[in-house]
């Protein structure tokens, strides 16, 4: 069939004039559409009476994959899909065409004529191109700005069509691309060069095209972002695939694949410097930011007592709600200027910009009634913070400061009188001094460092020598002697007085059998047990055993416990029963130093009252004289014996005389005296 059936089939409709054919076919091309004819039963197409004048020739196209267009579109599948149908009947059909220059265009087909057996025989096409602003371009646009390659996938046959290709995975897929390949293959070919080797059964899970089908029937683009090997080192990359068609099936698609590695890098820095409970700058970010601040201020260490409550009645969930809003509070007790930071748990760091101490604890102040309306708002146990402080400048290190603030923190943890203290100088060097000792100490023990004096008491009736005190010092490595003052508190809290208590006594005891060795009189020397000793198990066996081991009597070594240990000890009847059964005689300590209660006196676990100094300075004060006369007449009426220690002057001693005071120690009668010198006192009595 020719043109000049498809004209008499047209006549049917009116007789149309030749040239007002071609004009009409002129002006559809200048508005870029062109009209051709196909012909079914010959496959044959034949152009517009206009291009085959403008071109020169018949016209006529006997081999459609032969065609200029057929090679010049991306989806050349689809164009033959198209005339299939056709052939089989199929009325109307529409579809739209790509080029790899970017021009989009649509064919559209109409069959007119039939045959007996309503089989086509005539089908008028029209070919236009569509404007620039279509919806493939405007994809592949956005693509090629941002991605380092892009393709176009024909999804039906698989075929890949790159727009854009980076040149390094050019070259790796340098063969794979001299011809159209497909996309399975392609993708593989990638996965397995470039991809890191923990990642590459999951990218092909991603990005195979059973996944993108699915994920289109819900989105119209997805992306995936996954590490490749580059340069002997680790770069992040991201595809990202756009259905062309919309939400749906998926029949074509572009794809982009772009370096993220910056990105990646910006993310994993943020995400390093944000606390993933509070949402807030960690301690990373708050030493970052600290260190390029140049104004002077305050670095406070934050915490809050006993948190781990909160975690154990109310739940983690709840403990971590709390940390967050702990976050906030402190968030708006600062100024724009200030900085904080969580470091872990319950603690946090905050950067005050002053150089006013006064701002410093009004900001702590702030802080402290927030946390109260929480405690409230939330229904929680009481949440108490304590701070410590140490001034900032530029050029000193962040650690340190930090390490400063803790330090004056720590200080008053155990304290309940105050919530804050700023660090000084002055409490390093006593920490490190502590922290020498504390070294220091198992050596001295096992090179005897620790010496015994002894502080004699007296009878005031008759000035004879009753008996001592044993205290201990402690000569140093240069010969000097450190006072009890320095040392005993340090060791009481670190727990290194039992050892202490222990080698005293035993001292003592071994002293004792040496003077007893040698025919010299043997008086009671009293030793002092610290309140950590008292509540170590069997402490009363312990000392009756050194006894024992050393042959001496226990009468000879009385105990003396502080008032305030005894009030503190819960089972200071059982244990007092416990030394009187074993022989050992109890002296209550530094009574009237600060517990002073006639209830102690009244407790009948003790044998002797010893006066603390405090009491016998007020000899000469008529209330202070009624206080000790009364205190004396008790213990006597109870059948406790009186020792006053710190006496200093003969008018104490009268008076103290005159109360029947049983026994006097103090620098009246002697200093502490060192053994040598208590060795001649003995011998001398």
């Amino acid at each position: 069939m020719d043109r000049g059936m498809f004209m008499e089939e047209t006549s049917k409709v009116g007789t149309i004039n030749k040239d007002t054919v071609v004009n009409v076919e002129k002006a559809l091309a200048q508005l870029n559409k062109h009209i051709f004819t196909y012909y079914p039963s010959s496959k044959k197409v034949v152009l517009s009476r206009y291009e085959m004048e403008r071109m020169g020739g018949t016209g006529e196209i006997t081999d459609i994959k032969e065609s200029e267009f057929y090679n010049m579109i991306i989806e050349k599948n689809h164009l033959l899909k198209m005339f299939e149908a056709v052939d089989l009947g199929t009325e109307c059909i529409s579809k739209e065409f790509s080029t790899l220059q970017n021009q989009m265009f649509r064919i559209s087909m109409c069959t007119i004529s039939y045959d007996d057996n309503h089989k086509p025989l005539c089908t008028v096409g029209l070919l236009e191109y569509i404007e620039d602003d279509s919806k493939l371009n405007n994809i592949v646009s956005a693509l090629i700005h941002n991605f380092n390659s892009v393709y176009y996938v024909d999804v039906d046959s698989e075929q890949v069509y790159p727009y854009k290709i980076n040149p390094a995975v050019k070259s790796m897929l340098n063969s794979s691309l001299k011809n159209i390949p497909l996309y399975s293959d392609l993708m593989k070919e990638y996965i397995d060069k470039r991809v890191v080797s923990d990642e590459k059964e999951n990218m092909r899970i991603e990005t195979s095209l059973d996944n993108l089908r699915e994920q289109f029937k819900i989105k119209n683009s997805y992306q995936y972002d996954y590490s490749i090997v580059r340069d002997g080192g680790i770069a992040y990359c991201r595809a990202k695939f756009v259905n062309i068609d919309g939400i749906g099936e998926l029949h074509h698609m572009v794809a982009g694949f772009e370096d993220i590695s910056a990105e990646k890098q910006r993310e994993l820095e943020r995400i390093a410097y944000i606390d993933h409970i509070t949402g807030g700058g960690n301690y990373a970010h708050f030493k970052k930011t600290l260190r390029d601040c140049m104004e002077p201020g305050y670095l406070i260490s934050m915490d809050i007592h006993d948190f781990k409550i909160i975690n154990s009645i109310c739940g983690i969930i709840k403990g971590d709600e709390t940390l967050k809003n702990i976050w906030r509070c402190i968030e708006k007790s600062l100024t724009s200027k200030d900085l904080a930071g969580h470091i872990n748990a319950d603690r946090f760091a905050i950067y005050c910009r002053c150089d006013d101490k006064d701002e410093v604890i009004e900001c702590i102040h702030k802080i402290g009634e927030g946390l109260k309306d929480i405690t409230e708002a939330l229904k929680i146990p009481n949440i108490i913070p304590y701070y410590g402080i140490s001034h900032w400048k530029h050029g000193k290190k962040v650690e340190e400061a930090y390490s400063e603030a803790n330090f004056a923190k720590n200080q008053v943890k155990e304290r309940k009188d105050i919530s804050y203290q700023f660090y000084s100088h002055e409490d390093t060097l006593k920490i490190l001094e502590n922290r020498a000792m504390e070294d220091e100490f198992a050596g001295a023990i096992a090179n005897g460092q620790f010496e015994i004096w002894y502080q004699p008491k007296y009878n005031p009736v008759d000035n004879k020598l009753v008996g001592a005190e044993a205290l201990v010092r402690w000569r140093g490595g240069d010969g000097k002697l450190i006072s009890p003052a320095r040392f005993i508190p340090l060791f009481e809290k670190d727990g290194l007085i039992k050892t202490l208590d222990e080698y005293v006594f035993k001292s003592v005891c071994r002293q004792q059998a040496e003077w007893k060795s040698k025919g010299r009189q043997i008086i009671p020397v009293s030793i002092n047990l610290s309140r950590a000793t008292l509540y170590f198990e069997s402490v009363v066996e312990l000392y009756k055993c050194i006894a024992n081991e050393t042959g001496i009597d226990t009468k000879y070594v009385p105990i003396e416990i502080t008032e305030s240990a005894a009030i503190d000890n819960a089972n200071i009847k059982v244990l007092a029963d416990q030394f009187h059964n074993n022989g050992f005689s109890l002296l209550v300590d530094d009574f009237g130093s600060g517990y002073s209660s006639l209830s102690t006196i009244n407790m009948k676990c003790f044998d002797t009252l010893k006066i603390d100094k405090s009491l016998i300075d007020y000899i000469g004060d008529f209330s202070g004289e009624r206080l000790l006369d009364h205190t004396i007449t008790l213990a006597k009426e109870l059948g406790i014996s009186v020792t006053a220690e710190g006496v200093e002057t003969k008018k104490q001693v009268d008076f103290l005389t005159r109360l029947n005071c049983d026994n006097i120690q103090g620098f009246y009668y002697s200093k502490p005296l060192c053994v040598g010198d208590f060795n001649q006192l003995l011998g001398s009595c």
